[in-house]
């Protein structure tokens, strides 16, 4: 039920704006001057099943490529080092 809830997100939770800076659905970005289009972003969990409504966000595409920046980064970064196949000698732990 993604198209629902993306909506519902969306059009009706947000009324048509961004939750976090407040652009508009389909007038100018106040930042940018693009065209914004609302996308439904998973805020806490990244993972596709995490889908609660209080998991999601209406954001745009500027507030909704800042957020996740640093986790599309970390993708890039594991999967770099995978297919390096060197692996971390001294691997840090958390």
């Amino acid at each position: 039920d993604w198209k629902l809830r993306s909506h519902f997100v969306r059009f009706i939770r947000a009324r048509g704006r961004c939750e976090w800076c407040q652009a508009a659905h389909g007038q100018p970005h106040p930042v940018t001057g693009s065209k914004v289009i609302l996308t439904t972003a998973h805020v806490f969990d990244h993972r596709p099943e995490a889908c609660s409504l209080l998991n999601l966000a209406a954001l745009c595409q500027l507030c909704h490529n800042r957020h996740d920046a640093a986790h599309r980064r970390a993708g890039r970064k594991a999967r770099l080092d995978a297919a390096s196949g060197q692996g971390e000698l001294f691997p840090q732990s958390s």
